[in-house]
C-alpha cells in the first residue's frame, strides 16, 4: 500500500478510516521532530485530526496512536534535539486543545448571558442562580474528549516513570513536567494521586536531570489542594496541601547535591512570607550561578518596595553579595543596589541610606560600592553651611562616606568644595559634643533612670554569667568522673577475669592435672600469656595482690556514682536558677520598655543618634589634613578633654583614640597622653572616696606622680594574694574601672611597638587589668580584663607566657563567652610567638582543647573561631611545619613544635627531637581533624564554619608544595576514619577526588612546569591511599580509590627510587587482592581491574624512562646523600652557599621514598598513649644516633645526622661500590664539614624567612 501524502485541512475533512488518521498523525510527528519553526502549523493540523477522530467516535484510537508515536522518542538520551522537539510539540498540542475548549466555553457563557437578558425579567433570580450553579457543577464533573485524552496520556506516561532505563525515566518526567500545567483537566482523583506520588519519588532519583524535571512538575501542584483516599476504611483521606508541596521543594533547595536541581527548585518555589527567607538563603549557595540568580532575579521579583523586605534580609543580602568571591555575583548584588533598590526609593539617596540602616555593618560598604558604580551621583551632593547645622544620622553618614570615598580616590576638588577647614570642622565637632553634654544635663532624671536600669541588667547578667560558668564546671567534673567510672569498671572486670584464671590454674597445679591452654579464652588470652611460667607460689602471691587491689577499688564505683548524683543535683539547681534569672531579665526589660515608652526610651534613642553624628564627625577628622598647627592644637585639646571628662560610649572612645593617635607626634607621645587620660579617669572620684592612682600602679608610674615612697611598690615580685589585698581597697567603682579597661583595650589595639617602649602601660597592666581578671563574678569587668590580657600578650613575651596559663585555666572553668575570648587570644599569641611560647604540658593541653572544640557542634561560634585560627596557624607553618630535615629527603616528620620560636641552636638533644616529634604528631592530628570536619555532614548546619573550611583548605593546599605533602600524609587516615570508625552516608566518589585535587601539584601557584612535574605529593598520597585499600572493608571505597588512580599527576621526571617505592606499594596491593580472591570485599569488577592494570603499566613505563634518563645524566655518584653534594662544592672558597633550591628539593623528594615503601598503615594512636611510646623510641634513637655519628660533634647540623640515619635505613638500595664512595667522600670533607653546614643553615634560614611571610617568628 502506498503511503498517503501529507495531510491538509481540506483532506482531513474527508477522512473516513482509521488508517487515514494514523498516517496523518505519523506525518505530523515526522515533521515535528525536524524543527520548532513548523510546530504552530502542525498543531493546527493535528487538532483537526483530533476533531475528526471525535466525529468518528475514535478518540481512544487517536490517544493510542498518539502515545505509540510518543513512545518512540522516550529512549532518546538527554540532549537529543528530536526528543526535546517532540516533547515540546506534545505540550503545544495539548495546550492548543485546552485553549480552544476554554474559548468555546467562554463563548457559550456569553451567548447564555445574552439569552438570559432576553428572557422574562420576572423570573426568580434565586432559582436562576441555583440552576446556573447546578449547570456549572454538572459541566465541571463531566468528562470531555480533551480531559479523557489528557488522562489517557498521563496514565500511559506514569507506567514508564520508574523504568530501569534512565533515558526513559527522563523523557517521561520531562513530558509530565509540561503536562501537569493542565491539572484542572484531570477529573479522576486516582490519576492525580498517582501522579503526585510518583513524581515525589522521582525527587530521590539518582540522576540529577530527572530530579530537575520532577521539581518543575511538582511546582505546579503548589496552586492546588487535593486529598488522597485511604487504602481501607480504617485510614482517613489525607489532604495534600500546598505547604506540603512547598516543603518538598524546600528540601530540594537545601539538601540536593546538584546545583541544577537546587536552581530549578529556587526558580519554581512560590514566593510567600514563609518561603522568602528560604529563597534569600541561597545567596550563600555553593554554586555561583545560584547565588547570582538570587540577586538578578529572585530579589528583583520580591522587591517592589524596600519596606516589603525585612531589615535583616536586606542586610544579609548586601553582606553576602558585596563580599562574594565570585565577581559575577558581586556585580549582580551591586546592580541590585544601584539600580533596583535605588529606583524603588525614587532615586533619593538619603531614603536609600535610611532603608539600609546606617548603624548596620554593611551600610558603609554598600554606599561606597554605590559611589563607585554611579559616580555621576557624586556631583549632585552638596554640603553647605545649613547642611552642617542640621545633621541627622542619614546626613552624617552620607557626609562621612562621601568624604571617605573622595579621600580614597583623591577627588580633591569635591572635597574642597564641600568640606571646611580643620579649624571650622573642630569647632563644629566641639558644638555637637556640647549639645550632647547639654542634653544629658537637662535630662538628669532620665539619665539616672537609665543608669539604674542598666545596673539592674548588669547584675542579672552577672548572675547568669556565674550560673553558666558553674554549669560548665559541673559538666567538666561530670565528664571526668564518668571517665574514671568507666576505667574502674573495666579494671574490676579485668581483675575478676584474672582472679578466676588464677584460681583455676592453682587448682590445676595442686591436682597436677590439665594444661593452661585448657583455661584460655578470648577474654583472658593476654593474662594467660603473662602467667604461663608462673609457679603455684607466684600465682598465690598474685592472687593475694589482686584481692587487695579489688578491695581497694570495688567501692569506688559507688563513691563516684554518689558524686555524679550530687553533681546532677547541683546541675539541675543551676539550670532552674538560670531559667529563673533569664526570665526575670526578660521581664525587667519588658516592664522598663512599657513604663518608659514615652520618656526614657525616646531620650536614649535621640542620644544615640547624636552620638552617631559625633562618631561620623570624628571619622572625618581622623583622616583630615593636619597642616594647620593652630587647628591641630585646638582639635587635640577637644579630644583630650572629651576623653577625660565625658563618659563616652565604647564606639566614640575607639574613634577618639584613633584621632588622638593621628594627632600625636609619634606612638610614644600617643601612649603617654592615653595613659595620662586613663590615670585622670582613675582618679575622678569624689573627694571623700578619693585614693591616689599611685596606690595601684607600679613604681614606674609612681615616679611620674611623685608617690613613690612606699617600699612595697619597689618590689617586682609581689605575690598575687598580696597584690589582691593591696588593690581591692583602693580600686574605684566598677564603672570607672570598666572605662579604664575599655580605653586601655583600644590603646593596645592601636599601638605596634613592644611594651619595653611604653613602660607606663605596664603600670595599668599590674593595676586594673589584674584586678579585673580576679573578679570572675563580674561579667563585663572579667571579660574586658581577659581581652586586655590577650592584647598585652601581643606586645610582651613575658606577659604572653603568663597569659597562656591564665587563659587555659579560664577557658577550662568558664562558659562559652570566656572561651571565645580565650581562643582568639591564644591564636593571636601563637601567631606572634609560635609554639615555643608554650611549655610541654601546655602544648598537649591546648591541642586537646582545640581538638575537643573542633568536634563540638553544639558551640558553632566557638567552633568557627578555633577552625579559622588553626587554619591561619597551619597556613603560616606555625603548626605542622615541614622542617629542614624533610627538605633533604627525610620522610614527612618532625619539627612541628618550633614553627614560631625559631630554635636555631645546632646542639639540639635527642630529648628535644623526641619532643618535637611528639608535638608534630599532635599537630598532625589537629590538621587531620580540620579535614574531617570539612567532610562531616553536621558541618552543613554551621554555614560559617563550612565557608571558612571551604576557603582555607584549598588556600593551604595550593600555596606550597610542602602543604600538599602534609595533606597527602593525612589523606589515608581521613579516608580510614570516615569509612571505618563511624557509620556514614558519605560517598567516597566525592571525598577521594576532592583529596586528590587538593594535592595536585598542577594547582599550585607560581611553579614552573619542571617543578610541578618533579613534585611528589601525589606519589605519597597514592601510597597512603593504597594502604587504605588493605585496611578498609568497604568495597565501594576500594573500588573508588583504584578508579581514581589515573587522576594522580605522577611523571617520569621523578627519581627512579621514588617510582620504585610506588611500584612496591602497587605490587603489595596486587598480592593482597590475589590472596583474598574468596573475600567478597576484595573482588573487583572488570572495569576497575582494567583501570588498575593500566595504571600499574603506566607507572612501570615511567620508571623505565626515569632509569634511562638517570643513566644518561652525568652524575658523579649514584647516591642522593648531601655529603656527595658537599664533596662537589669548593668548600675552601665558601661556594657552598650557592646550592640551588631546586637541587635540594629534588634530593629531598627522592630520599623520602625509602621510608614510604616501609609504611604499613596510617597512625591512629590517641594522644594519651604517645608519651609512653616516645620513651622507647627515644632510647632507640639515642643508640642509632651515637653509632652513626662517627665522632662528629653534636653542634653539627641535624640534617647531617639524619642523613646518616637515612644511609643506614636505606642501605638495601645502595650497593657496595656506592657505599665505598660514601666513605671516601666523608673522609675527604671531614675537616671542613662544620663550616659547610653553617653555610647551609644560613641558606635554609633565609628560605624559612621567605616562607614565614609577614608573621614575626621571633621568641
Amino acid at each position: 500500500m502506498d503511503i498517503p501524502p501529507k495531510p491538509t485541512l481540506k483532506a482531513i475533512k474527508k477522512f473516513r478510516t482509521l488508517d487515514e488518521i494514523k498516517y496523518a498523525m505519523k506525518h505530523v510527528f515526522q515533521d515535528a521532530q525536524l524543527g520548532l519553526a513548523g510546530h504552530r502549523k502542525l498543531v493546527v493540523i493535528l487538532k483537526n485530526v483530533f476533531k475528526k477522530a471525535i466525529e468518528l467516535n475514535q478518540i481512544n484510537f487517536f490517544a493510542m496512536c498518539f502515545t505509540k508515536l510518543l513512545s518512540k522518542v522516550l529512549p532518546l538520551k538527554r540532549g537529543v534535539l528530536a526528543g526535546d522537539r517532540i516533547v515540546k510539540f506534545c505540550y503545544s498540542f495539548v495546550n492548543g486543545l485546552v485553549k480552544d475548549a476554554n474559548e468555546e466555553k467562554r463563548s457559550k457563557e456569553e451567548e447564555k448571558e445574552e439569552k438570559d437578558k432576553d428572557e422574562d425579567k420576572d423570573t426568580n433570580e434565586s432559582d436562576k442562580n441555583e440552576e446556573d450553579q447546578e449547570d456549572q457543577e454538572g459541566e465541571g464533573d463531566q468528562e470531555t474528549p480533551i480531559s479523557e485524552f489528557i488522562s489517557y496520556l498521563i496514565k500511559y506516561l506514569l507506567s514508564g516513570i520508574e523504568a530501569k532505563d534512565k533515558s526513559v525515566r527522563y523523557r517521561v518526567v520531562q513530558t509530565l513536567a509540561y503536562l501537569v500545567e493542565f491539572l484542572t483537566e484531570i477529573h479522576e482523583n486516582n490519576t492525580l494521586e498517582a501522579l503526585y506520588t510518583l513524581l515525589s519519588n522521582r525527587l530521590q532519583d539518582k540522576e540529577s536531570s530527572i530530579r530537575i524535571q520532577a521539581v518543575v512538575a511538582l511546582s505546579h501542584f503548589q496552586l492546588f489542594e487535593f486529598s488522597i483516599e485511604g487504602d481501607t476504611g480504617e485510614f482517613e483521606d489525607e489532604l495534600i496541601s500546598s505547604n506540603q508541596i512547598q516543603n518538598k521543594l524546600i528540601n530540594s533547595i537545601q539538601n540536593d547535591d546538584s546545583p541544577e536541581v537546587r536552581r530549578a527548585a529556587l526558580m519554581n518555589l512560590v514566593k510567600t512570607q514563609d518561603t522568602i527567607p528560604i529563597l534569600l538563603e541561597r545567596a550563600r549557595d555553593s554554586n555561583s550561578i545560584n547565588r547570582r540568580l538570587v540577586y538578578s532575579k529572585i530579589a528583583r521579583e520580591l522587591i517592589t518596595d524596600l519596606d516589603d523586605l525585612e531589615f535583616e534580609d536586606r542586610e544579609f543580602l548586601l553582606k553576602w553579595g558585596l563580599n562574594d568571591r565570585d565577581e559575577t555575583v558581586k556585580a549582580a548584588a551591586t546592580k541590585m543596589l544601584t539600580i533596583y533598590w535605588y529606583q524603588s526609593v525614587n532615586e533619593d539617596l538619603l531614603e536609600l541610606i535610611d532603608q539600609l540602616n546606617v548603624k548596620s555593618a554593611i551600610a558603609e560598604q554598600a554606599i561606597l560600592a554605590f559611589f563607585k558604580n554611579k559616580p555621576e551621583v557624586l556631583e549632585t551632593i552638596k554640603i553647605d553651611e545649613s547642611y552642617w547645622k542640621n545633621l541627622t544620622t542619614e546626613k552624617a553618614f552620607l557626609m562621612r562616606t562621601f568624604y571617605q570615598y573622595c579621600n580614597e580616590n583623591q577627588l580633591h576638588a569635591l572635597m574642597d568644595a564641600n568640606f571646611p577647614e580643620l579649624l571650622d570642622l573642630s569647632i563644629t565637632l566641639e558644638k555637637y559634643l556640647s549639645v550632647r553634654l547639654k542634653t544629658i544635663n537637662e535630662n538628669e532624671n532620665l539619665v539616672k533612670t537609665w543608669e539604674t536600669y542598666n545596673a539592674k541588667i548588669d547584675e542579672l547578667d552577672n548572675q547568669i554569667f556565674s550560673l553558666e560558668n558553674q554549669i560548665s564546671r559541673i559538666n567538666t567534673d561530670a565528664d571526668n568522673f564518668r571517665k574514671s567510672l568507666s576505667n574502674i569498671e573495666e579494671d574490676i572486670i579485668e581483675i575478676n577475669i584474672a582472679k578466676d584464671l588464677f584460681k583455676k590454674r592453682i587448682k590445676q597445679l595442686k591436682n597436677n592435672s590439665g594444661n593452661l591452654e585448657d583455661l584460655i579464652t578470648e577474654e583472658n588470652q593476654e593474662i594467660a600469656d603473662q602467667i604461663k611460667d608462673f609457679s603455684m607460689e607466684d600465682l598465690q602471691q598474685q592472687l593475694e595482690d589482686i584481692n587487695k587491689n579489688l578491695d581497694e577499688i570495688e567501692h569506688q564505683p559507688e563513691d563516684i556514682t554518689a558524686k555524679l548524683e550530687e553533681l546532677q543535683t547541683k546541675y539541675d539547681s543551676c539550670i532552674r536558677a538560670l531559667e529563673t534569672t533569664s526570665e526575670l531579665k526578660i521581664q525587667t526589660v519588658q516592664i522598663f520598655e512599657q513604663e518608659h515608652e514615652n520618656d526614657c526610651i525616646p531620650f536614649v534613642d535621640a542620644l544615640k543618634e547624636l552620638e552617631f553624628i559625633i562618631n561620623q564627625l570624628l571619622l572625618i577628622v581622623k583622616d583630615f589634613d593636619y597642616g594647620d598647627e593652630m587647628a591641630r592644637r585646638k582639635l587635640l585639646h577637644i579630644i583630650r578633654m572629651t576623653l577625660t571628662e565625658d563618659k563616652l560610649p565604647d564606639g566614640l572612645i575607639s574613634v577618639a583614640l584613633r584621632v588622638l593617635r593621628a594627632l600625636s607626634i609619634n606612638e610614644k607621645d600617643f601612649v603617654s597622653m592615653a595613659v595620662e587620660i586613663i590615670t585622670d579617669i582613675r582618679d575622678s572620684r569624689d573627694d571623700e572616696e578619693f585614693h591616689s592612682a599611685a596606690a595601684t600602679f607600679d613604681d614606674d608610674d609612681d615616679d611620674i606622680l611623685g608617690n613613690g615612697d612606699d617600699e612595697s611598690q619597689q618590689s617586682s615580685s609581689l605575690s598575687a594574694v598580696t597584690k589582691k589585698r593591696r588593690i581591692e581597697p583602693d580600686m574605684p567603682p566598677d564603672d570607672i574601672v570598666l572605662r579604664c579597661l575599655t580605653m586601655t583595650q583600644y590603646v593596645l589595639e592601636v599601638i605596634t611597638h613592644s611594651l619595653d617602649d611604653h613602660l607606663s602601660l605596664s603600670s595599668i597592666y599590674s593595676g586594673i587589668v589584674n584586678y579585673a581578671i580576679q573578679n570572675e563574678s563580674k561579667k563585663k569587668l572579667y571579660l574586658a580584663g581577659l581581652t586586655c590580657l590577650g592584647l598585652y600578650s601581643l606586645i610582651d613575651s613575658k606577659i604572653a607566657r603568663i597569659a597562656t596559663t591564665t587563659l587555659l585555666s579560664a577557658m577550662r572553668s568558664n562558659g562559652e563567652e570566656v572561651k571565645e575570648i580565650g581562643m582568639k587570644a591564644i591564636v593571636d599569641i601563637l601567631a606572634i610567638y609560635g609554639m615555643s611560647i608554650l611549655d610541654k604540658s601546655s602544648k598537649y593541653k591546648y591541642s586537646r582543647m582545640f581538638f575537643k572544640v573542633l568536634n563540638s557542634f553544639d558551640a558553632p561560634k566557638l567552633q568557627c573561631i578555633v577552625a579559622e585560627g588553626l587554619c591561619k596557624l597551619f597556613l603560616a607553618d606555625i603548626l605542622y611545619k615541614t622542617d629542614k630535615r624533610s627538605l633533604f629527603g627525610n620522610a614527612i616528620q618532625g619539627g612541628g613544635g618550633g614553627g614560631g620560636g625559631g630554635n636555631d641552636d645546632p646542639t639540639t638533644t635527642n630529648d628535644d627531637e623526641t619532643e618535637e616529634e611528639t608535638d608534630r604528631e599532635h599537630e598532625k592530628h589537629l590538621f587531620e581533624a580540620i579535614v574531617l570536619i570539612y567532610f562531616n555532614p553536621n558541618t552543613k548546619s554551621n554555614q560559617e564554619l563550612q565557608q571558612i573550611l571551604s576557603f582555607c583548605i584549598p588556600v593551604y593546599a595550593f600555596s606550597r608544595i610542602n602543604h600538599q605533602i602534609n595533606l597527602a600524609a593525612v589523606s589515608g587516615d581521613v579516608i580510614y576514619r570516615l569509612f571505618t570508625e563511624t557509620e556514614t552516608e558519605l560517598s567516597p566518589s566525592v571525598i577521594i577526588p576532592q583529596l586528590i585535587s587538593w594535592c595536585d601539584p598542577r594547582n599550585l601557584v607560581k611553579l614552573s612546569n619542571e617543578e610541578i612535574n618533579q613534585a611528589t605529593s601525589h606519589l605519597w598520597q597514592c601510597v597512603y591511599l593504597l594502604q587504605v585499600v588493605e585496611q578498609v572493608d568497604a568495597r565501594n571505597v576500594k573500588r573508588c580509590i583504584i578508579n581514581n588512580l589515573n587522576k594522580f599527576h605522577i611523571t617520569e621526571e621523578l627519581e627512579s627510587n621514588q617510582l620504585q617505592a610506588l611500584i612496591k606499594a602497587l605490587d603489595a596491593t596486587v598480592e593482597l587482592f590475589t590472596n583474598n580472591e574468596d573475600n567478597p570485599n576484595f573482588i573487583l569488577d572488570k572495569p576497575t581491574k582494567k583501570n588498575f592494570d593500566i595504571f600499574i603499566e603506566s607507572i612501570k613505563n615511567k620508571l623505565e624512562i626515569a632509569q634511562k634518563r638517570e643513566e644518561n645524566e652525568s652524575i658523579k655518584s649514584g647516591t642522593n646523600s648531601i655529603l656527595h653534594e658537599l664533596d662537589d662544592l669548593d668548600i675552601g672558597t665558601g661556594e657552598s652557599s650557592q646550592i640551588s633550591i631546586k637541587s635540594e628539593t629534588k634530593r629531598r623528594d627522592s630520599d623520602r621514598s625509602s621510608q614510604v615503601s616501609k609504611t604499613t598503615s596510617p597512625e591512629t594512636s590517641e594522644n594519651e598513649d604517645e608519651e609512653d611510646d616516645n620513651e622507647e623510641e627515644e632510647q632507640e634513637k639515642k643508640k642509632s644516633f651515637t653509632d652513626g655519628k662517627n665522632k662528629l660533634e653534636l653542634k653539627a647540623d641535624k640534617s647531617i645526622t639524619f642523613k646518616a640515619e637515612d644511609k643506614r635505613e636505606g642501605s638495601v638500595e645502595i650497593d657496595h661500590g656506592q657505599e665505598q664512595v660514601l666513605v671516601e667522600s666523608k673522609k675527604a670533607i671531614d675537616s671542613n664539614v662544620e663550616d659547610s653546614l653553617k653555610d647551609i643553615d644560613k641558606f635554609l634560614e633565609e628560605a624559612d624567612d621567605v616562607d614565614y611571610g609577614d608573621i614575626s617568628m621571633d621568641d
